[in-house]
């Protein structure tokens, strides 16, 4: 490519996925520094990438109810978007129909993708490169190693692997005034976060709400629970069922300032999900709970201010130990509830040591400061 490449990534969906692609665009842009670079990304999602400097062009992907006319208008906004570069280079991680129509559409000399073990790939012809996966990858490596073959594969070397989202001072000042009101306590901020995508994915409300309660006698923490959109009866539970003070707290609706919101944490303890990727990459230590998901594949990765990220996990197969014999499906990931197996005695001893790690390392609130 003599001329300034032009590049297109399409990873649509969702928001844990859309944050580990920042490790694959930095990459791309230290490799080619003068690259035009482009990413194809569902609309919900784009704000999480609005600060990430090494992209020149999002183009948004509606979703949702919008109607035949809607949809026609914004589908074809952005397929025009794409129709109009003459790209070089193409990667494709979705792999779906509507996926390979970007490609098409992109028009690149070369088309970039992976086939996913054990299963066809639908209209192999589209690409120019097809990097097979093996059997155990998916398992056993992190999704932002398997992401990095790609760029492997086509001779760009990945010597970034932890996403890194940038927070603007604009944006930590919304959070900070989210966060005004204080407990008193002036021990580290512990945000809790009791949802995820799926019920077989989200651990007790009351397991949250006794670690909770032993951070805030323990380490004098200040105790805020996050509700996403549709999870405000889920946290209400969690400090329902707390003995010390805590409050919760509506995540907002811009992912910006969510990113904000989840910096200004010492410590987020939550389920596997979107919001866990996004602490991470702001460099929050992260404690997550994982059920029949991989920690391999979805561990978070970003770099820990202090601290360090912890995962749990029970052991698999549940066999006999299965919690709910008639509501697990096995095979089934988003209908498995291996995730209660967790034991609370577990997550109290990781919450102790990351908390416990951060003791002289948060400087007192200066006077006249107010504390979160």
């Amino acid at each position: 490519m003599a001329r300034r490449p032009r590049i297109l990534i399409v990873r649509r969906r969702y928001l844990g996925d859309t944050v580990l692609m920042e490790p694959f665009v930095r990459n791309l842009r230290a490799h080619w520094p003068d690259a035009w670079i482009s990413m194809v990304v569902d609309t919900p999602y784009v704000g999480i990438l609005a600060d990430v400097g090494e992209l020149d062009e999002i183009v948004e992907m509606p979703v949702g109810r919008l109607g035949f006319a809607g949809h026609l208008r914004r589908w074809g906004r952005a397929l025009r978007a794409v129709a109009a570069t003459p790209y070089d280079l193409v990667f494709d991680l979705q792999r779906n129909e509507r996926a390979q129509l970007l490609v098409l559409l992109g028009r690149a000399g070369r088309r970039v993708t992976m086939a996913p073990p054990g299963r066809p790939l639908r209209r192999r012809r589209l690409y120019t490169d097809v990097l097979e996966a093996a059997p155990g990858d998916e398992a056993g490596l992190h999704t932002v190693d398997l992401n990095n073959r790609l760029l492997e594969a086509v001779g760009v070397p990945t010597p970034h692997r932890a996403p890194v989202l940038p927070v603007p001072e604009a944006e930590r000042a919304t959070a900070q005034a989210i966060l005004h009101e204080s407990s008193g306590r002036g021990g580290p901020l512990l945000m809790v976060h009791p949802g995820s995508g799926a019920e077989a994915r989200r651990w007790p409300p009351a397991g949250f709400a006794r670690v909770a309660d032993h951070a805030a006698c323990r380490h004098a923490a200040e105790v805020v629970v996050v509700a996403g959109p549709g999870e405000e009866a889920l946290a209400g539970a969690v400090v329902e069922a707390m003995t010390e003070r805590g409050r919760v707290i509506q995540a907002p609706g811009s992912l910006r300032t969510l990113a904000a919101l989840l910096a200004e944490a010492d410590l987020f303890l939550c389920n596997d999900s979107g919001p866990m990727h996004v602490a991470a990459a702001v460099g929050t230590p992260v404690c997550a709970l994982y059920g029949a998901e991989s920690d391999v594949t979805w561990a978070p990765l970003g770099t820990p201010r202090a601290a360090g990220h912890r995962t749990l996990r029970p052991s698999l197969p549940c066999g006999p130990a299965c919690v709910d014999g008639e509501a697990c499906v096995p095979g089934d990931l988003m209908r498995m509830h291996c995730i209660r197996r967790i034991p609370e005695e577990d997550v109290l001893d990781a919450v102790d040591g990351q908390l416990g790690s951060l003791s002289g390392s948060r400087p007192p609130p200066s006077a006249g400061t107010p504390l979160r």
